[in-house]
């Protein structure tokens, strides 16, 4: 999550970013959104567009919303075709956003068994649906992305 103005680089207008809800049902969940207004100084908050969202019954509208920067980080990078193992802390995409757990089975056909604790439920997901959890610290990912072995 941000911590200073000079992190703020990476949220300007039109930045794709993640936003982390914080409402009952949804601690625990990162969506997917694009800056609409850069932070103000003043009150520490960003207009983000979710992509996903609805502010409409329809699911025409998109959601804007102020939140607070500290929620905000830039979307997390992924390997690709990378495996999982048990207790590996996991983002699982759901119910469009990516919720964090931990892995507690490695199941046959790149398929895993994740635990969500904020909810106490258990899902099953293909590889593909997972990411590394990572967090986002004074400007850098950790744990920082991993060097695949086929590109050295």
């Amino acid at each position: 999550m941000a911590s200073s103005m000079d992190e703020l680089e990476c949220f300007k207008v039109g930045a794709q970013v993640e936003v982390c809800l914080e409402e009952v049902g949804f601690r625990g969940s990162w969506y997917a959104a694009t800056v609409a207004r850069a932070a103000s100084r003043r009150t520490g908050k960003i207009l983000l567009e979710f992509h996903n969202l609805m502010s409409d019954g329809e699911g025409r509208k998109r959601l804007k919303e102020f939140v607070q920067v500290v929620l905000v980080r830039p979307v997390p990078p992924r390997e690709a075709h990378r495996a999982f193992a048990v207790s590996e802390e996991v983002d699982a995409y759901h119910n469009d956003g990516w919720w964090e757990g931990v892995v507690i089975s490695v199941l046959e056909g790149s398929r895993y068994s994740v635990y969500f604790r904020c909810s106490r439920e258990q899902m099953d997901f293909a590889g593909s649906d997972l990411r590394l959890h990572r967090e986002w610290v004074h400007g850098n990912w950790v744990p920082p992305l991993e060097e695949d072995p086929s590109h050295t």
